[in-house]
């Protein structure tokens, strides 16, 4: 049920890679030696940890998240605006966090004039979309609810509870921009 593009921005909440977060955390040594040698293994230890660290604040930041209760029919019109625009917003990667794709965000011109008409920030998008897929993925597969994974915010759940219709709307435009990207990429 989860498409490729929902299923990448759930990865803004949950991804970090330690190179472009901890590159400013590798003590003891220059960045010639690491490019060289590779990070050593007491580096690599602390990347780990720099990692985690990020990972667990992202995805606390993202599941308690508010969402506005109008958060359907802003997000709704502005992905088809999207979509329509063929923009692909920047959705995060192994290498990025919150933090660098809403930059990442606030850099697309072309994204601008469409958050403007739909009154929201790029912060806000970042992590209105990214709350919205997380939560929804959790809502969708039930055994995660007993893992390590932050507590959703209520409001969140039953916001989408009570609009099922219009998250399956949102699914289907992200799944239609997905679509088309793989069609453009020949896939």
């Amino acid at each position: 049920m989860t498409t490729s593009f929902l299923r990448k921005m759930l990865l803004t909440g949950a991804c970090v890679l330690g190179a472009s977060v901890a590159s400013g955390n590798i003590r003891h040594a220059t960045a010639q030696e690491v490019a060289r040698h590779g990070p050593t293994p007491e580096q690599k230890a602390e990347m780990e940890r720099v990692v985690h660290e990020a990972v667990q604040h992202d995805m606390q930041s993202v599941a308690q998240y508010p969402l506005p209760k109008d958060f359907f029919a802003r997000m709704l019109p502005m992905m088809q605006q999207i979509t329509q625009a063929h923009i692909s917003p920047p959705i995060a990667t192994s290498n990025t966090t919150l933090a660098m794709t809403i930059r990442r965000m606030e850099a697309m011109q072309q994204l601008q004039p469409i958050l403007q008409r739909n009154g929201m920030s790029a912060r806000d998008f970042v992590m209105s979309i990214t709350c919205f897929g997380m939560t929804t993925a959790l809502l969708q597969n039930p055994e995660h609810k007993n893992s390590n994974l932050p507590h959703l915010n209520p409001a969140n759940v039953r916001l989408i509870q009570s609009h099922e219709a219009d998250a399956q709307a949102l699914i289907q435009v992200m799944s239609a921009d997905e679509d088309e990207e793989s069609l453009e990429a020949g896939l």
